[in-house]
């Protein structure tokens, strides 16, 4: 009776994770380690022992409004001008970072004889970089306005649509090839529109960010204006009723706390319905904010100050923390399956490993034109596997019967030490990232 409560009853499950997420906390400020490290392994040892279990929808959706606060917050954080110039330098990064990593699964895959749609999905999972847990880790260093933590971020805005053409892409073709005994056909069908999306929501994002984040409202139309000027006129004006600051100040600021969680689950909402994770749409969010738009009236900047408090306790304290608990539950500890499969786990991580640390860092250095110390930092930060990680598993697994179980597995824990690695790589590189250590590699100094 009491263990169908801890599967099924909604408010002992969502008092477990919460007693874990103290417990985490406590423990990494105990330990100067990262608290999201600690949320991920209690949630894997907790879900293994089914005290919490591997899948609640309401708890599952909980989880996902704390990613989107937790970017919203970090956008919020982020200087929109000093995410743009990054912006530039990223895409290298971005594409690297990605290619490697792919290969990494892919080979893999190929050396323990599995067919060509297996290896093409093993490759898939191990593209996508985990942003917010890198993010979330950078934060609880202090480094997440760091040169480093910029450039993570933009390359993931890259990597993230490179990833969802790649699944738009590899999945149709690993399915294909898993009805033909393993053998690849290419159709490639209903990639323009997987393009034609990309192309819409960004252009969507770029005329809120511009209009309904104005940062001054024109007074008057010169004679000899030209096309573009005209257009950005006439749109800042047709914005100016539904302007973000003009909600942002209304009653001077009563509601404000309420308004921009709108905006990050708006936001959030808008990435969804084209395909990308909200996340990424409430970041956004957070990176037009400015915080001269919170200044008015006698409440001078005090209304920023209490909104952003109440924004990074729902992203880092409640919500947030939430999400990385039910990541970790995912991962079930059946040793019985571990005990013949740890060998390929290991090769698998280590390979993804070595390639995405060592593309990420060089693509940082030679194409993006960072420092060394900001290159290893970017290296080290694309390490994570991301939430699509999972969806690919779930949709080869569960849904396909693509994977076996020993697969399944293999994925799952590579999976896992990868993203337990993130934390734990960033607190050892923190020290030469600041300069407080040397670290020279083949007579190259990397540290700062």
């Amino acid at each position: 009776m009491f263990e169908e409560m801890l599967q099924t009853n909604v408010w002992l499950i969502s008092t477990t994770i919460l007693a874990i997420v103290i417990v985490a906390k406590y423990i990494a400020k105990r330990t100067a380690t990262v608290d999201v490290l600690w949320l991920i392994i209690f949630g894997a040892i907790f879900g293994s022992l089914k005290l919490i279990p591997e899948h609640h929808e309401v708890l599952e959706y909980i989880g996902e409004w704390g990613i989107v606060f937790v970017m919203f917050a970090l956008g919020f954080d982020e200087d929109l001008e000093h995410f743009t110039n990054s912006l530039k330098r990223s895409l290298g990064i971005a594409v690297i970072g990605a290619i490697f990593p792919f290969l990494a699964g892919y080979l893999c895959a190929k050396l323990f004889g599995y067919n060509e749609s297996v290896a093409l999905l093993w490759g898939l999972t191990m593209t996508a970089t985990a942003v917010s847990l890198t993010m979330v880790s950078l934060k609880a260093k202090g480094l997440h306005k760091s040169q480093a933590a910029t450039g993570i971020m933009t390359a993931a805005v890259v990597d993230d649509i490179l990833s969802l053409i790649g699944v738009a892409i590899i999945i149709p073709l690993a399915l294909t090839a898993q009805k033909n005994g393993g053998e690849l056909t290419f159709e490639l069908e209903n990639l323009d529109t997987i393009f034609f999306k990309v192309a819409i929501f960004f252009s969507l994002v770029l005329i809120i960010g511009l209009f309904a984040f104005p940062e001054r409202t024109p007074k008057e139309l010169k004679t000899d204006s030209t096309l573009l000027q005209k257009i950005d006129f006439y749109l800042t004006k047709l914005f100016i009723p539904i302007s973000i600051k003009r909600f942002l100040t209304l009653y001077s600021g009563e509601f404000t706390p309420l308004i921009i969680v709108f905006l990050a689950l708006g936001m959030g909402a808008l990435a969804d319905i084209f395909g990308f994770h909200p996340a990424i749409g409430a970041y956004f969010a957070g990176l037009f904010l400015k915080k001269e738009y919170f200044l008015f009236d006698e409440k001078r900047g005090a209304i920023y100050e209490q909104s952003k408090f109440v924004m990074d306790h729902l992203a880092f304290t409640i919500f947030g923390p939430i999400f990385f608990v039910n990541l970790g539950s995912k991962i079930v500890l059946d040793f019985s399956i571990l005990s013949h499969i740890w060998w390929q786990v290991l090769l698998l991580f280590f390979a993804v490993f070595t390639f995405q640390i060592a593309s990420a860092t060089l693509a940082a250095r030679f194409t993006g034109g960072y420092r060394w110390h900001d290159s290893v930092m970017i290296g080290l930060g694309m390490l994570g596997r991301a939430e699509l990680a999972f969806i690919v598993i779930n949709i080869a697994y569960t849904e396909n019967h693509i994977f076996d179980e020993a697969q399944f597995e293999t994925l799952i824990f590579a999976t896992f030490l990868l993203n337990i690695s993130v934390p734990l790589v960033i607190n050892w590189w923190k020290p030469y990232y600041e300069g407080r250590r040397s670290f020279e590699l083949f007579g190259t100094k990397l540290s700062a």
